[in-house]
């Protein structure tokens, strides 16, 4: 009797795991991460940015721009101007009504980290622009179909290694974007072999 309630018991914990695991790969159906590039840079006028928007992004990166001036990194700009020119924007659509909003990445060794993570600004166009997010150390981006107070999920990623990307997720909630689960996205298994799909796993934000 003892035994049968043994296996019965481990049967219903392989179940349960079973269930769990599932559960935390629906909460994070597989992200189709994008990047900036240098062709969207301010320079090359890709984004058409409005006077209000140039107005915003100069006040948002001044004080970054001012610390890359004072201790530029190698094959950074040595003027303002220049650091300005090479900031990332691009226009995206945050609602399914394609109300329009800008992403917006720091450029350039003095700005980003070694491995290609920079600073993040999601911007909401109207008549007066206003910031929805900021975050530090992003790779990638992507906007899912899912929504909340009528805008799109984000999910930014970061480089951690060439066979993992750190996730972050955020919901809208009615006035700005807040973080709401974090997880890992391994490209490849520990032999180095590629994952087809790649694979979710949930964790605790830090």
């Amino acid at each position: 009797m003892l035994s049968v309630m043994r296996k019965t018991l481990c049967l219903l914990t392989i179940l349960l795991c079973s269930v769990t695991e599932c559960v935390s790969q629906s909460r994070w159906p597989l992200p189709k991460l994008k990047e900036l590039t240098q062709a969207d840079a301010i320079k090359r006028g890709s984004a058409k940015l409005s006077p209000e928007d140039t107005i915003l992004l100069k006040n948002l990166t001044r004080r970054i721009i001012a610390k890359c001036i004072d201790d530029p990194g190698p094959g950074d700009p040595h003027t303002v101007v220049g650091a300005f020119s090479r900031i990332l924007v691009r226009r995206v659509s945050l609602t399914q009504q394609g109300d329009s909003g800008l992403v917006v990445q720091g450029y350039g060794a003095c700005m980003c980290g070694a491995v290609g993570n920079c600073p993040f600004w999601l911007i909401e166009e109207q008549q007066h622009p206003r910031v929805l997010m900021h975050a530090i150390g992003i790779q990638s981006f992507a906007f899912q179909k899912s929504q909340r107070a009528g805008r799109f999920d984000l999910v930014l990623g970061s480089h951690d290694s060439a066979m993992v990307t750190d996730l972050q997720s955020f919901q809208f909630d009615g006035t700005k974007y807040k973080r709401n689960g974090c997880a890992s996205l391994e490209w490849a298994d520990p032999n180095g072999d590629a994952l087809h799909p790649p694979r979710i796993t949930a964790e605790r934000c830090q």
